[in-house]
């Protein structure tokens, strides 16, 4: 039989014992669940990457600017272990996003990885709404923050940069960039000086103006003064005129874009020969000029041509 003297202060050490565990466990889990929780990536660093042989969690989340608990946070995991070809997020994206000068829900749904339509929905926004400085869009499920597009021209030159090609005007020597708005009436007939007029001008979607236009109004503007009758939106402007194949393309021809591979037409540009085409280009934020089937952005999204102007007409510079 146990002594009683020993066991009384037996049983009063237990119970203290459990009473501190209990009283502590709280305060260590309140203390080791920011451990798991995602940090920001360090800046420049990619939205996600694909595991190569050799890579690691550690190794991966140091190049990121990562913990490797904040790396398998982000990505759901419960062990490091990493197979060939795995793709990880490297950024998590914010639950909104705060609209700046020169942003589109074109170059946010890039940005953003996400479809325009995915953007509208969240946002309950109508195909013809515009965008204000300072309005805040709730971004859809799923999201991954790519980083900013350019709107401007960046301090170092980008691998490629269709905007800064080099394009003869008529009767003047050849321009770079964007040449300033021409002050005389341009001549009747000259589309490609009409249409080369507008580099730079601001993309905004809805706009009809030298102040501001989208791909469609880009359009308008060109061939309305000649007389051909179009269409406002691209997919409705894809059904006029004759269809023409890539092989067969002349300048002044319309050349539309799935930009969403959607199954649908949503850009327009205006042909211009030798693989270029100008179109007010929502992910820069302005009318450029850029490649047809070398440029790997557009080539695969390509989905067709339509011809409005007569042959008389496209020859006229």
């Amino acid at each position: 039989m146990p002594n009683p003297s020993t066991a009384f202060p037996l049983r009063r050490a237990l119970t203290g014992l459990t009473l501190t565990l209990a009283l502590t466990a709280p305060v260590a889990a309140q203390t080791a669940a920011p451990v798991a929780a995602p940090l920001p990536a360090a800046p420049g660093i990619p939205a996600q990457v694909t595991v190569q042989p050799g890579d690691t969690a550690y190794s991966i989340a140091r190049r990121a600017g990562l913990s490797v608990d904040a790396l398998l946070a982000l990505n759901g995991l419960q062990t490091p272990d990493l197979k060939v070809g795995q793709v990880l997020l490297l950024r998590a994206a914010p639950a909104s996003h705060t609209v700046q000068p020169g942003e589109t829900l074109y170059a946010l749904a890039r940005r953003y990885h996400v479809t325009v339509d995915a953007l509208q929905a969240a946002n309950s926004l109508t195909p013809e709404h515009k965008l204000a400085v300072g309005q805040v869009l709730t971004l859809p499920a799923g999201a991954v923050d790519g980083g900013p597009a350019l709107v401007t021209a960046p301090a170092t030159p980008a691998p490629a940069a269709p905007a800064a090609l080099s394009i003869p005007l008529p009767g003047a020597a050849p321009v770079t960039g964007s040449p300033a708005l021409p002050t005389a009436p341009l001549a009747s007939g000259d589309w490609r000086a009409s249409a080369l007029s507008f580099l730079g001008t601001p993309y905004v979607l809805g706009g009809t103006t030298r102040t501001g236009t989208d791909c469609s109004g880009l359009v308008l503007q060109v061939f309305t003064p000649l007389g051909v009758k179009l269409p406002r939106v691209s997919a409705a402007q894809a059904q006029v005129g004759l269809p023409v194949t890539p092989d067969a393309l002349l300048p002044g021809d319309l050349v539309f874009f799935d930009v969403n591979q959607e199954g649908r037409v949503t850009h327009v540009g205006i042909y211009l020969g030798d693989d270029q085409f100008v179109s007010a280009n929502s992910y820069r934020g302005q009318v450029t000029v850029d490649r047809l089937q070398a440029d790997r952005y557009w080539a695969p999204r390509f989905v067709g041509a339509r011809r409005v102007l007569t042959e008389v007409m496209a020859a006229k510079l």
